[in-house]
């Protein structure tokens, strides 16, 4: 199997695993047939990549860390959580925001049990390939990072709930900021971008007076975008005015924000994103945390499609033992598309080939 981008998908390719929307819901089945109709249809919802049989590739296998089952539960639950907080007036049926930390805290409970039954090596964290994720799967992909670094750092079981509630909603200011402004494809202006950094405050604002949810969760909200030389918002904090939740969420939000697409701009290539967080390591970013990052998440996720600077197309099947963000791939096509016959390459070792992009 493999994941590539659903531009570089022809009729006829039959799908590996199921395809899901922002939210985890099903819109094709695993096993079906693609034809120009459901490609174009899939474009059509914003789905940018797809996983399908490819007989190169039979023995790769994805392990996922955290099962389909629960994804789907936490993006929904997720989904109306945002929805209801965004209001002051009304909330969903489904969501009863004075005990947030009843809804959340059992289903928390399942994803640590899950990412500890893999040690807490992120090695398939992502969840679903959209063309611009929206807030809550953002919000869910932020989380299985920052859970993964909480567990690497060892931290409590009632610690990394609270790690998780604060990064499930470390964005809900962002729903009370004008939509033309988040969306906007352009440059922001001065007075755009003042604007984007309330959320942190209006976050703030909406959680601290939840009666379950902690001061730690709290204050992720408030101090995700602050930064260790005092150069962040809203509030210009300093490395020891930082909460510890704050500085690990640091990292989850700007890793997960590069590698996605944006409205404007292309996603990062996840080494590009990295060598982002290590270039701002003890400066703005917690040494700590990206040290951690480094020893848990490979950055190229098993069944990854890509270009190798030879020219040669290939599909990532597994990280490297030298280096965990530079992945062992095995090359399968030309720079034409054609089937050549396959071989694996270490890219750790491999000084003179490296991946030019990506293509899932």
């Amino acid at each position: 199997m493999r994941w590539v981008a659903l531009k570089y998908i022809k009729p006829g390719a039959v799908l590996a695993q199921r395809v899901a929307d922002g939210r985890g819901r099903t819109l094709l089945a695993r096993g079906i047939v693609l034809t120009d109709s459901l490609i174009t249809r899939l474009k059509r919802v914003g789905i940018r990549a797809v996983c399908i049989e490819n007989a190169s590739t039979e023995d790769v296998v994805v392990t996922e860390m955290v099962e389909e089952e629960t994804k789907i539960e936490i993006l929904s639950m997720t989904y109306e959580t945002l929805a209801a907080l965004s209001s002051t007036t009304s909330f969903s049926y489904k969501v009863k925001p004075t005990f947030l930390r009843s809804q959340f805290g059992p289903l928390l409970s399942e994803i640590i049990h899950q990412l500890r039954q893999h040690n807490g090596a992120g090695e398939q964290l992502g969840s679903v390939y959209l063309s611009d994720g929206e807030l809550f799967h953002h919000s869910v992909n932020v989380t299985f990072y920052a859970l993964t670094l909480g567990l690497q750092q060892q931290m409590s079981e009632t610690d990394l709930i609270d790690l998780g509630i604060g990064t499930l909603l470390h964005d809900v200011g962002k729903m009370r900021i004008p939509q033309h402004i988040l969306r906007k494809p352009g440059r922001l202006s001065h007075a755009e971008y003042r604007t984007v950094q309330l959320h942190a405050q209006f976050g703030y604002d909406i959680l601290k007076d939840i009666r379950d949810i902690s001061t730690k969760s709290s204050l992720v909200a408030l101090q995700h975008h602050e930064r260790l030389d005092g150069s962040g918002y809203p509030w210009g904090l300093k490395a020891p005015e930082i909460h510890p939740f704050a500085q690990l969420t640091a990292v989850a939000d700007v890793y997960e924000a590069l590698t996605a697409n944006r409205v404007y701009r292309q996603a990062y290539l996840p080494h590009e994103a990295y060598d982002i967080l290590l270039a701002d390591k003890g400066t703005k970013l917690s040494s700590a945390v990206i040290d951690a990052f480094a020893q848990t998440i490979s950055i190229y996720p098993i069944g990854m499609s890509v270009r190798l600077s030879n020219g040669d197309g290939a599909v990532v099947i597994k990280p490297s033992a030298d280096n965990r963000q530079v992945p062992i791939v095995r090359a399968i096509e030309n720079e034409r598309g054609e089937p050549i016959r396959p071989y694996e390459l270490n890219l750790a070792t491999a000084s003179d080939i490296h991946i030019v992009t990506c293509e899932s």
